[in-house]
């Protein structure tokens, strides 16, 4: 799938049952047979109307019993008190739940999910939801389409959970991958963020290694011609990374 404007929301159809709002921020509804999910809630009070229009249009939204967030910050959690107020859904995310590390399924008489956490790559309560039937992902803003998940300053700790996590969804080898923000890939664009990640933190390395100041560096590590289309990626995403890297590399935090 290849990246494409997300500036307006529009609806896509993963397989039967299982729609994906794609926009900036996304979310999904998913029919589980004898029940459905919402996974991930936005971060626009005022697009509830909108939304629950778009799940009506494929069924009806009381059939939601569940909504999972992958991580609570409010860009993905706004409408959760419109789900419990309109369908009675019980919000499950590690804030309310304690989710076992080997997941909490969902069983449904069509399809299954799993909730895995993942705390700690990007905030302290991360999870992904995998759809086994579909081989579909939400890795929530684990991926950024060419950020580095974790804010703040790198660490090597923080790093290696960085690189776990991504191990672990690659190893899924998902068909469709739902990040939290902007257009739907696949296990490739993981394996890519993988490859630049890791050779942009030894161009880095090398840079600072052959004297180069901050401001050589910074021009002359492009950013990749095959990452070029990435969602937001030319306009700052590649730049941001490679701050985070090279202040890394400077402290001495970044030494794998």
């Amino acid at each position: 799938m290849s990246p494409e404007s997300v500036e307006t929301a529009k609806i896509i159809t993963v397989a039967d049952g299982f729609y994906v709002r794609q926009a900036v921020d996304n979310m999904a509804w998913i029919d589980m047979g004898d029940y459905a999910i919402v996974v991930d809630a936005l971060e626009q009070q005022e697009l509830e109307a909108d939304v629950f229009d778009a799940i009506a249009s494929t069924f009806d939204p009381k059939r939601i019993s569940y909504v999972l967030n992958t991580h609570t910050h409010s860009d993905h959690t706004a409408l959760n008190p419109a789900f419990s107020r309109r369908c009675g859904a019980e919000i499950v995310n590690l804030h309310t739940h304690h989710i076992p590390r080997d997941g909490r399924w969902f069983e449904g008489t069509r399809r299954r999910a799993v909730m895995l956490p993942m705390g700690g790559v990007h905030s302290g309560h991360d999870c992904i939801v995998w759809v086994p039937s579909d081989k579909a992902l939400f890795t929530g803003d684990l991926f950024g389409w060419g950020l580095i998940p974790r804010p703040g300053a790198l660490r090597d700790d923080a790093t290696r959970r960085v690189l776990d996590a991504y191990a672990l969804m690659i190893e899924f080898d998902p068909h469709v991958v739902i990040p939290g923000h902007g257009p739907l890939c696949s296990a490739g664009e993981l394996k890519r963020w993988v490859e630049y990640f890791n050779h942009l933190s030894h161009q880095v390395r090398d840079a600072v290694l052959a004297g180069n100041t901050d401001a050589q560096i910074i021009e002359q590590i492009a950013p990749p011609q095959d990452m070029a289309h990435w969602w937001r990626f030319v306009q700052w995403k590649h730049e941001d990374s490679l701050n985070k890297v090279l202040d890394a590399v400077r402290r001495g935090a970044l030494s794998n």
